[in-house]
């Protein structure tokens, strides 16, 4: 029997994330920022919805980079300087983002004929780098200033073995050079203002709103890229909250040295985030298969097609599915497998065969790019 493959345009596709590193379940549903969000979408319009969006992330996190950068600077806050660091990595996100969206929704052509949807997971790629990178120097950064504070805590403390301790562990801790902040001024002398509070509290709000507005585009669009920015915002949201907690507990206790301490939290949520997207991007980018939930997602949605079923969609030259498999290239997935057919099923009627299963994949999987079908004649139906 022939083997015959159905394309389909790149823009059309429906991601549900089975495979996205980034679960991030939150059962609070905050309905009034959802409300809002759900208003600002609307008023996008239906043109190119993930580049507005996009674009509205950018403008935010250059106003966040700036005024957190500046408060953070002005009041002494080691937290909220990391956090600022993280939004410019937002920044360059956002840009990456806008680039890889755009790009990856161009139809198939003559040189990429399955489309440039894997360009949405070379920009995963780019954005994780960035915030690895942004992690490392974050929290260089933050041990130094650590040590920093360390040393002056046990200069003026009275003799006896803390201070001994602490004497011997910032004279034995490795340093490196710190290449992560520009600023020469030592944290460690100045107490952080408790205005820096309002600074980080806007950072919460904002970057969660983001979040809620970019996933709803998202989930909309079928864009993995957009997905990807959208968690983005939600971890400098988290990481605005460790500020916030950072800052709260130096005001309250300025002998600890609390707020270097919540800077280094931060790089490690950045850490995390982008060693999480870099896992699921690798992925995608060797082709690994999808997981054993979507194939029999997929299977699922193929089932009333079959003999077997009781289904008035059912088919008699559906006789069993077999070896159903599934990669990921950015936001579509491609699925093949073996479909058993009678022994004398005619050329006609397989390719009305493969229509029907085409057709009725599209409808429950959205995000299926394209699905070849191997015919497999057997002389016995299959159970």
């Amino acid at each position: 029997m022939q083997r015959r493959t159905v394309h389909r345009d790149a823009s059309d596709h429906d991601h549900t994330h089975d495979t996205h590193p980034h679960s991030h379940s939150h059962s609070h549903s905050h309905s009034h920022g959802a409300e809002s969000a759900e208003a600002v979408i609307a008023a996008l319009g239906r043109n190119d919805r993930g580049s507005r969006i996009t674009l509205l992330g950018l403008a935010a996190n250059i106003g966040l980079t700036a005024i957190k950068g500046a408060a953070g600077y002005l009041t002494h806050s080691t937290a909220l300087i990391a956090d600022a660091g993280h939004s410019l990595s937002d920044l360059v996100g956002d840009f990456v983002t806008l680039a890889c969206y755009r790009i990856s929704r161009r139809p198939p052509s003559e040189a990429f004929p399955y489309g440039l949807a894997k360009v949405e997971t070379l920009g995963t790629v780019t954005v994780s780098l960035f915030l690895i990178t942004g992690a490392a120097a974050l929290g260089l950064h933050s041990y130094h200033l650590l040590l920093a504070s360390l040393a002056e805590t046990s200069a003026t403390m009275p003799a006896g073995p803390l201070a001994d301790a602490l004497t011997n562990f910032t004279t034995a801790a490795p340093t490196f050079h710190d290449h992560s902040h520009g600023h020469g001024h030592s944290h460690g002398g100045l107490g952080v203002d408790p205005n820096a509070l309002w600074f980080a509290a806007l950072g919460v709000v904002s970057k969660e709103w983001l979040y809620r507005a970019t996933k709803t585009v998202a989930t909309q669009e079928n864009s993995s890229v957009l997905m990807a920015n959208a968690y983005h915002h939600r971890s400098d949201a988290y990481g605005s909250a460790v500020a916030f907690c950072a800052i709260l507990g130096n005001w309250w206790w300025p002998s600890l040295p609390l707020d270097p301490i919540g800077g280094f939290i931060v790089s490690l949520v950045i850490l995390q985030n982008g060693a999480s997207l870099l896992l699921g991007a690798s992925g995608d980018l060797t082709d690994a298969g999808v997981p054993p939930t979507t194939r029999a997602a997929i299977k699922d949605a193929l089932q009333p097609l079959l003999a077997s079923s009781q289904s008035p969609e059912s088919s008699p030259n559906l006789l069993a599915l077999r070896h159903i498999r599934g990669r990921r290239a950015g936001s579509l997935v491609f699925v093949d497998l073996t479909a058993e057919v009678p022994k004398l099923l005619t050329v006609s009627d397989a390719a009305a065969l493969e229509e029907q299963m085409t057709a009725r994949l599209k409808a429950e999987r959205k995000e299926v790019g394209e699905l070849r079908i191997k015919f497999q004649p057997v002389d016995n139906v299959s159970n």
